[in-house]
């Protein structure tokens, strides 16, 4: 069902994104501010919807909590893993609202951000001379997935939420302001919270888009190194918070630039926005670099071991 109502919104957003497109392009607007407004706008629906969520789960599915805190610590990371290799961008964005709110573990978000395939498996479906790594590609980056979540969960214990905030008051820095009602409480509260999120993802990705256009040639030129340094440079582009960072990554694999470990450790760092997210949304920024450690390692170790054996 979770997945049916993914795709419906990917469809819905792909039908608002081509009108704004055309508007944008009539206006003549640069290219790598189309690519950023397009990207930016994907995310509203998913943005809107987990924070609805969250909200209506806090406010009045109290007794549940504790169930989906154990459900986490036990299956978050398999689960996790297996949802998260199916190509939808909005899976990490959910996972990083649902570990900053801790309803599940820090594994699970890991898990999540290491199998999200975002952009990479779509762009290897539409060149059919690399239908044979598809599936080796989704298989490793669960099967990294599971181990890494499994042994975070194992190494870093998360404190999981218990009971709801019963919210009477909004204090956050979002906000500002009282919530007298319900309307308000469980509808604008989280469209004040998306929105602001979606203006700092789109002023990221503008710079982003930017740069990743107008410096590919340099990029290529730098992944022109041995295997080795090519996984610890793939691992580095990997973490930049943008869809267009994967679908880099693959289209150098299919240009035979980097090998297939270099291909997995760039795609095992990538996390698509939901890093963006994190730091925009997570007050502790040292567990933030923390996490961006974690997938760095994970994807060194991932990448070095398959250029070793392939």
């Amino acid at each position: 069902m979770i997945i049916q109502l993914l795709q419906h919104i990917s469809n819905f957003n792909e039908h608002c994104i081509d009108l704004i497109m055309k508007f944008v392009q009539f206006v003549h607007v640069p290219v790598f501010l189309q690519e950023a407004v397009a990207e930016s706008i994907n995310l509203i629906p998913f943005l809107f919807i987990i924070f609805l969520f969250i909200e209506i789960f806090e406010n009045y599915f109290s007794e549940k909590i504790e169930k989906l805190s154990l459900s986490s610590r036990i299956w978050g990371p398999f689960v996790g893993s297996v949802i998260a290799s199916i190509p939808q961008c909005g899976f990490s964005v959910i996972a990083t609202m649902l570990y900053v709110k801790r309803f599940i573990t820090l594994g699970t978000l890991v898990a999540i951000y290491i199998s999200t395939s975002d952009e990479a498996v779509p762009i290897l479906l539409v060149h059919p001379e690399s239908f044979s790594v598809i599936l080796p590609v989704i298989a490793t980056k669960v099967c990294i997935g599971i181990f890494a979540g499994y042994t975070v969960d194992f190494i870093f214990k998360t404190d999981l939420k218990k009971t709801p905030d019963k919210i009477e008051v909004c204090e956050c820095g979002c906000c500002h302001n009282e919530i007298h009602s319900q309307v308000t409480n469980l509808f604008i509260h989280p469209l004040k919270h998306c929105l602001n999120v979606f203006v700092f993802i789109l002023i990221v990705n503008c710079f982003l888009d930017f740069v990743l256009i107008y410096a590919q040639n340099t990029m290529q030129n730098i992944f022109n190194v041995n295997h080795l340094l090519q996984v610890i440079v793939a691992s580095f582009v990997g973490l930049i918070p943008n869809c267009a960072t994967s679908v880099l990554i693959v289209m150098l694999y299919l240009k035979h630039v980097i090998a297939f470990g270099a291909l997995i450790a760039g795609l095992t760092s990538n996390a698509g926005l939901g890093l963006l997210v994190l730091f925009q949304n997570n007050e502790d920024k040292k567990e933030c670099l923390k996490i961006v450690g974690i997938l760095l390692f994970a994807a060194f170790i991932a990448g070095i071991i398959l250029q070793i054996l392939l």
